[in-house]
């Protein structure tokens, strides 16, 4: 990869499909030189990983990203005929890592965490030639100082990308200016992408995490992947593993019943439908879709026709404008579809709901078989969800039945939790009571924080807040780090989903922090935003991720529901533990020209035969030393990178 050369001449020449040179020089450049940083030192982490001869150490975090991964290394390293030791943990902690230091292990492997620890590995872990990797993306506390002379680093402190005295590598798109759109699974791909251009099918995975760590935003009316992750979508799309489609903003497409996605709703709001089961049982009877099917089973969104998604989309819109929405039109989003995965898990979203169960409930060693296509985990995913959704729904309850145990402000909910609920689903918890809108008083607009008491005696704590807020300019990382930091304690994330751990004792002093820094940011709400004073029905338990077949009592009277739903609306204007040696190959899905596809807004897929596209490995290099001339318009080298994506391109 002749870098610095090649940059410059895109620099001068290249620019997106829809916008002046001056916006792409600004913008889109800025992230093709900082991806560059980022890929030279995945490229250095990888020539580690081939040259050494032994058992190589794999240490990973225990939800979807870290999942995922986890998947992505142990299969470039077994592709690499490396051998190795794969183990999960919910957080690193300074015993965590002194007791490694009594491993035989001579090259550790962080990913999706390590940067949060660089004092507590410089302490232990730098002796007798050990080399050390660190795939992350979350923020930089500590140094690497023992012995390291030239050790480069930041007016932070922080280190940056590449060996200190070739003892540790590390791999953050943080160091590189980069705060967001790549997730620890993405850094975990780029270095395996390094090691060989056959891992290139292991991107489904990288954007299976990022997904899974709240990582979908929008910009306008468009929603989902951005950045540095859309350019490893490309890399996934290519393969033939994902087909990226445009679709409604609905979660569950296969998991879900279509009146239960309509009713867990709240980003696209439906007014009279978002939070009533009976709302969205009339709604669809008065659109003339059935909820079930011949059999008697519910129908999800994927079962929709053509005809009937557009009816419903239309009649969302509909009552979007009636009830005086902001830009009601907003409700379609990317759909990834996963096509090599079975009908259940196809949908990444789910998929990615399916790994953090796994991880949840000390079974993450499974969430990578089935990453890995391994069908012998496929029947014990399903037990498995069965008993993360009920755990998660009983917590919720727990939360209704109990207005006590949350605290409302002017500003954020607070869901005082303690050992009530387990510290493994404080998360889903706060997910699902701030998407439901089961916050007393109905706003459904406030930022939710919810804690819980971990085993160890601190106190983990979880925060959401909706896209609204977000728009505003409210952003969740940043809320939580700077909390967390004046206690003492860790924290991150990303603008609508963050993270920390504080110290025991310490929630009063957390939520009169948490309190001024939302005043300070000018995004706290003030008063009703518009629709937190929608009726929102609570009668009925929910969660995000039902399992249907245990849910059925529950929405079995649907006339009862549906008459209830009419007689509202007439009076009103409706409008660790696990170690893994060794995960077999699975079945890989090669280039094909068929999945290069383009979707209309409802979802449905059609062929465009174009032969650009979808070209195999061989032709990777075949413009590697060709350079890139030509006017603004697009030289040759800029639509390659254009048309590839700028992982491809790179590496190429």
């Amino acid at each position: 990869m002749n870098g610095s050369n090649k940059v410059r001449v895109i620099r001068n020449t290249c620019r997106p499909k829809d916008g002046p040179v001056t916006e792409w020089k600004a913008k889109d450049m800025e992230m093709v030189e900082q991806l560059e940083n980022l890929v030279r030192g995945a490229v250095k982490a990888a020539g580690v990983v081939k040259s050494f001869p032994g058992i190589i150490r794999v240490v990973s975090h225990y939800d979807a990203d870290g999942i995922a991964s986890a998947a992505i290394v142990v299969k470039a390293l077994e592709r690499e005929g490396k051998e190795f030791r794969l183990s999960f943990v919910q957080q690193l902690s300074e015993d965590y890592v002194a007791g490694m230091a009594g491993e035989d292990n001579l090259l550790v492997v962080f990913t999706d965490l390590g940067s949060g620890f660089l004092d507590e590995i410089d302490r232990h872990l730098l002796d007798e030639g050990r080399k050390i990797i660190i795939l992350d993306h979350h923020q930089v506390q500590g140094e690497i100082t023992r012995g390291r002379e030239h050790m480069p680093s930041r007016s932070d402190g922080s280190v940056s990308n590449g060996e200190a005295e070739g003892a540790v590598f590390h791999v953050n798109p943080i160091l590189n200016g980069i705060e967001d759109d790549i997730s620890g699974s993405g850094v975990s791909y780029l270095m395996a992408r390094a090691l060989s251009p056959v891992n290139k099918d292991l991107s489904e995975l990288a954007i299976i995490g990022a997904i899974g760590d709240s990582q979908i935003g929008s910009i306008g009316p468009h929603w989902g992947l951005l950045g540095i992750n859309k350019e490893i979508l490309k890399d996934a799309e290519a393969t033939g593993k994902i087909r990226l489609c445009k679709g409604l903003r609905l979660w569950g497409r296969y998991g879900r019943p279509i009146h239960k996605a309509l009713q867990y709703s709240m980003e696209p709001y439906i007014p009279e439908v978002s939070g009533s089961e009976s709302g969205s049982v009339q709604f669809l009877r008065e659109l003339g879709i059935e909820l079930k099917g011949p059999a008697g089973e519910w129908r999800n969104l994927a079962s929709l026709s053509e005809e009937e998604t557009r009816r419903l989309a239309t009649g969302i819109i509909k009552e979007r404008i009636r009830n005086g929405e902001d830009n009601p039109e907003w409700i379609f989003g990317d759909v990834y579809e996963l096509l090599d995965k079975p009908g259940g898990f196809r949908d990444a979203n789910e998929f990615a709901t399916v790994l953090n169960a796994c991880g949840k409930s000390g079974s993450a060693w499974m969430g990578v078989g089935i990453c890995l296509n391994d069908e012998g985990y496929v029947h014990d995913i399903g037990r498995n969800m069965t008993a993360y959704r009920r755990e998660i729904g009983k917590a919720v309850d727990l939360v209704r039945k109990h207005p006590e145990l949350v605290r409302v402000t002017e500003n954020a909910a607070y869901i005082m939790a303690g050992e009530r609920i387990s510290e493994h689903i404080v998360s889903n918890v706060a997910s699902v009571v701030e998407k439901s809108c089961l916050v007393p008083g109905g706003d459904c607009h406030r930022p939710v924080f919810a804690m819980a008491r971990t085993g160890d005696g601190q106190v983990k704590v979880s925060g959401r807040v909706g896209d609204l807020l977000v728009k505003q300019g409210l952003n969740m990382k940043d809320v939580m780090a700077g909390a967390a930091g004046e206690l003492g304690g860790q924290g991150g994330g990303h603008a609508g989903a963050g993270g920390a751990t504080i110290p025991g004792g310490s929630e009063e002093r957390f939520i009169n922090t948490v309190e001024k820094l939302l005043i300070a940011s000018g995004r706290a709400p003030t008063g009703n935003i518009k629709g937190s004073d929608q009726k929102i029905e609570k009668a009925l338990p929910g969660i995000p991720n039902d399992n249907v077949e245990n849910r059925e009592v529950e929405s079995e009277n649907l006339e009862g529901v549906a008459v209830h739903a009419v007689a509202e609306r007439q009076t009103r204007n409706r409008v660790q533990g696990e170690t893994v040696h060794a995960v077999p190959e699975g079945n890989g899905v090669g280039v094909n020209e068929k999945y290069n596809q383009a979707c209309d807004v409802n979802g449905k897929a059609e062929a465009k035969g174009t032969g650009a596209e979808g070209e195999g490995e061989g032709r990777e290099g075949k413009d590697q030393g060709r350079e890139a001339k030509g006017e603004a318009g697009g030289s040759p080298g800029s639509q390659k990178m254009e048309r590839q994506g700028l992982v491809r391109y790179l590496f190429s």
